[in-house]
């Protein structure tokens, strides 16, 4: 026998050096066959493969005949002639998947009666010079169960169990029925108190047992009688009995899974051939050390030894096995949800989970901010989504869930919580992870009753569940995150009615079919702005949200109310079959008078009104952007003539050539140097010096003459244009400020930023860029914004103004009081001047409010260390009152009005501060038709 050992370790070796299984095969029967050619003793093998396989097919023939009935399949011709067959299969077929278990175990176990029936001396012990006590081998099969390797592949299990051991031992050394008995008393407690498996699975697995130990013992007693085996051939009959006893297992248990899944898999057999190797292996380390232990039992301990040592590399190798099965299972995981959207997502990532989990059943509970939105549940049982209700299972789960990565409730938990949770999800187990740790929502992803060959879950599997909740976890996020950013995209924040974007597909999927009509209805809030500016930025949400709300309570179903912006409402009002003539009418009417009520904002009541403009379609055109327009154009008319309601005319586009024309001309103007600046003079009102200047952009047309600054401005800023416009100014004011500082002026001069210029950080790079040019200290520099231009990106504006600051550049606020965000801002901004709105300077003689705002915001800058410039003083009585309240500088046509620079110079030259404070100064006068010139654009050139 040392020839057959020298053998073993040499095939052990390929294996482990990981040469392929089958070469391993291959090597050991070529071996074999060299022996039985040997020994010429080939009826031996016959019997032990004729016997073998007659056991096959008959475990075959069974499990093949009951998966084929419970699917409703014809069976072989056998059965299809059997009287009432096709009543039979549609009894097996309405049974339970348990009651098909039990059906499989009661024919296994009669199969293991059947076969120790026909064993030869089935209780008789053989006289050997020693004998295995009964404890011992039921000892040595609980362990050979406890220490089974499982490697589990979604619902698939391969195992390598060592009972192959003490089942030749004992059919050598004892009689088959104390082994059979042996077997099922010492693997029962295994399963049930170590693997953990439901009494179901157990009791199949005892009747499997007793027939692998039947069929073992009827090929080692048929063939070998009560004789130990004499030479290599003989000791092949022990050996061919532990692999028939493993091929019937192998066969066994995907036969029941298929009846139970009641579904044929054939890929279930497909690793038949390498887990009898595997079995091979380990069997011929059997046959070396009983071999070894018929002489002495004590020899057993040293062929043991190194099967001991193959038995730990292998179950190492398994491990890794298994956890790189794990890396494929969260990478199939991650791939399955690539491709998933919206609720798919979810519903992939649970058919997975419950796949690879080899769990019962898998679900996802989530829950939201308030009591206002119901939780929600979405379960998956037995490969079928059910329905369970998410208020009575969200609170408990969520309650029980701990913080931790993963909570495990079980049955004998004593908090009636956790049993009510069981009891309502019927389960035994659950496997618990919080996931969606988001602000305005949290969930937990659970899994329940481990279905594999374990009924616990192992630390490798936690980890595994880990990392399954935190992708699936991530990917619903990442959903829940773009439908919110699409949400978004299309309505609006505040009121939450759809945007413009939505509204104008709206309106073109509306006007693109047929018999339909409908109107396009503009509005806008008439005294939206004073409201906003009395009573506060939140007082005016509160009336955009009510005014929302109104607008949608006047509208149909079918109709669309959207917000533009601000204080500017967009209607789309669709026809249906029950309209009247002048319904339209009716219902603009109806919109007018519930805006025109009052409204009650924190106990405040007040009028705000509207505007509308309306066109119509198809009567006034199908193009949505024209609709747009014309319906914009009415609206205007409708404010700027307060008349309520203007229905759209096309006498209203008469100015329409003008704008247009001015729009195509603002690039060419900025190329041409239409565009010019002219400077206005700041004074201080204490002592009457000028203190600086601010430049002002004109523009001369060469058609339509001189633009005004509030006609062009927005056509600019429409034209993308703003930024370059911004850049000329402050170049004209950089050589303004050298060709002053030439005759003796030193004096700062002010540009006004509009909102954009603020959120472009290349600002600052420019501005030193064109003051290095012009060879002029940045100190000489003052920009003006207003507080509107704050509104959009608080912190990249206060970003690019701290940076012109610490550069030198002196930052003021222009027309303070009028913004939308006045004292929540002011303490943010590195300013350094606030200059009062016009707006107030002019109602000072004749309002006491605006009075009161202008003291206010004086104290205010005081305080906070500014300097307080008025603009527009346009008489002496306003100077008085400004100078009485403590303002430090004005600016306005009662000192002079913007000039030309070489104008600006001769001013100041003849300027005498005594007489401004003393006597009315009477403004520059110049000839209104005298085409305004600018020296500095002449010497630039």
């Amino acid at each position: 026998m040392v020839w057959v050992y020298v053998v073993w370790i040499f095939v052990v070796w390929i294996f482990l050096v990981r040469v392929q299984l089958v070469r391993v095969f291959v090597v050991w029967v070529f071996l074999v066959g060299l022996e039985l050619v040997r020994k010429f003793l080939v009826g031996v093998l016959l019997v032990w493969v004729v016997l073998g396989g007659v056991l096959v097919v008959g475990v075959l023939l069974v499990g093949v005949l009951l998966v084929r009935v419970v699917l409703g399949m014809n069976t072989i011709g056998l059965v299809s002639q059997i009287s009432g067959a096709h009543r039979f299969k549609a009894m097996v077929g309405r049974m339970t998947p348990r009651s098909r278990v039990l059906i499989f175990a009661a024919l296994l176990a009669g199969l293991a009666v059947g076969l120790l029936a026909l064993t030869p001396s089935a209780n008789f012990t053989p006289q050997r010079s020693w004998t295995p006590p009964f404890l011992a081998l039921i000892v040595t099969f609980a362990l050979a169960e406890a220490t089974a390797l499982h490697v589990e592949i979604r619902k698939e299990s391969h195992s390598l169990s060592l009972s192959g051991i003490p089942l030749m031992f004992g059919l050598l050394y004892a009689s088959p029925l104390m082994v059979a008995a042996a077997y099922v008393i010492g693997a029962v407690p295994t399963m049930l108190w170590v693997r953990k498996s439901s009494y179901l699975k157990t009791m199949w697995n005892a009747c499997l047992f007793g027939a692998e130990a039947a069929a073992a013992a009827l090929i080692v007693r048929g063939v070998l009688g009560l004789e130990l085996p004499k030479n290599a051939l003989e000791w092949l009959v022990p050996l061919g009995a532990v692999l028939v006893a493993e091929l019937m297992s192998l066969l066994a248990v995907p036969l029941v899974i298929m009846a139970v899944d009641a579904k044929v898999r054939w890929h279930l057999f497909g690793d038949v051939g390498q887990s009898q190797i595997l079995a091979a292996l380990a069997g011929t380390f059997t046959v070396t050390a009983a071999a070894a232990s018929i002489n002495s039992p004590y020899m057993v301990f040293y062929a043991v030894i190194p099967l001991v040592g193959v038995s730990v590399m292998l179950r190492s190798s398994g491990h890794l096995a298994q956890r790189f099965n794990d890396l494929q299972k969260l990478h199939t995981f991650t791939r399955a949800l690539a491709n998933e959207h919206g609720p798919r997502t979810l519903d992939t990532g649970l058919i997975e989970l419950v796949d690879i989990m080899r769990s019962k059943s898998a679900g996802l509970v989530v829950v939201g901010p308030s009591n206002e939105v119901p939780p929600t549940i979405r379960v998956l049982i037995d490969d079928v989504f059910e329905e369970l209700d998410a208020e009575q299972i969200a609170g408990k789960l969520i309650a029980v869930v701990a913080d931790g990565p993963i909570t495990q409730l079980v049955e004998d938990d004593p908090r009636p919580i956790v049993q009510e949770l069981l009891h309502t999800l019927q389960a035994k187990k659950v496997l618990a992870a919080r996931v969606l740790g988001e602000v305005n929502r949290v969930g937990v992803l659970f899994v329940t009753d481990r279905l594999g060959m374990r009924a616990d879950f192992t630390e490798d599997e936690l980890r595994l569940f880990d990392s399954l909740a935190n992708t699936l976890s991530a990917r619903l996020s990442n959903d829940h995150l773009v439908e919110r950013l699409e949400l978004q995209a299309r309505s609006d924040a505040l009121t939450g009615l759809p945007n413009r974007l939505s509204f104008e597909l709206a309106v073109t999927n509306a006007v693109a079919k047929s018999g339909h009509s409908g109107v396009i209805v503009m509005v806008d809030l008439d005294r939206f702005k004073e409201v906003n500016d009395s009573l506060g930025h939140e007082t005016g949400d509160r009336l955009l949200i009510e005014m929302a709300r109104r607008l949608r309570a006047s509208t149909r179903a079918n109709d669309m109310v959207a917000r533009f912006g601000g204080d500017e409402f967009a209607i789309l009002l669709t026809s249906n079959d029950s309209d009247v003539a002048g319904d339209f009418t009716r219902r603009i009417a109806n919109i007018q008078n519930l805006l025109a009520s009052k409204v009650d904002v924190e106990g405040i009541r007040f009028e705000v009104g509207a505007s509308l403009g309306v066109v119509q379609w198809p009567a006034q055109g199908r193009d949505t952007a024209s609709l747009l327009h014309r319906a914009d154009t009415a609206m205007y008319e409708a404010k700027r003539n307060r008349l309520g309601t203007v229905w759209y005319t096309p006498e209203l586009d008469a100015d329409a050539p003008r704008r247009l024309e001015l729009y195509m001309s603002a690039s060419p103007a900025m190329e041409n140097e239409d565009f010019y600046v002219h400077f206005q003079p700041k004074v201080s009102i204490a002592d009457g010096s000028v203190t600086g200047a601010e430049a002002l952009v004109r523009w001369h047309h060469p058609s339509h003459g001189q633009i005004s600054p509030l006609e062009f401005l927005p056509l600019v800023v429409q034209a993308g244009l703003s930024t370059k416009l911004t850049r000329f100014v402050i170049g004209r004011a950089a050589a303004a400020i050298a060709m002053f500082r030439d005759v003796g002026i030193n004096i700062p001069i002010a540009v006004n930023l509009t909102p954009r210029d603020l959120l472009d950080p290349t600002l600052p790079a420019d501005v030193v860029r064109l003051f290095n040019s012009a060879n002029v200290p940045l100190s000489a520099l003052q920009l003006e914004i207003t507080e509107d231009s704050m509104v959009v990106d608080v912190d990249t504006s206060v970003a690019v103004l701290s940076q012109l600051r610490e550069m030198g550049v002196v930052i003021a606020i222009d027309d303070f009081g009028t913004g939308y965000s006045s004292l929540q801002q002011l303490h943010r901004l590195p300013v350094n001047h606030l200059k009062i709105d016009r707006s107030f300077i002019a109602r000072l003689a004749s309002d006491d409010s605006a009075a009161a705002i202008v003291r206010a915001s004086i104290n205010l800058a005081n305080e906070l260390g500014l300097t307080t410039i008025a603009e527009g003083i346009e008489d002496e009585e306003s100077l008085r009152i400004v100078s009485s309240l403590g303002c430090q500088e004005a600016q306005g046509f009662l000192v002079s009005k913007a000039v030309p620079a070489y104008d600006f110079v001769r001013w100041v030259h003849e300027w005498d501060p005594q007489i401004f404070r003393n006597r009315l100064i009477e403004p520059l006068q110049m000839p209104d038709d005298e085409l305004p010139r600018d020296p500095v654009a002449t010497s630039a050139a």
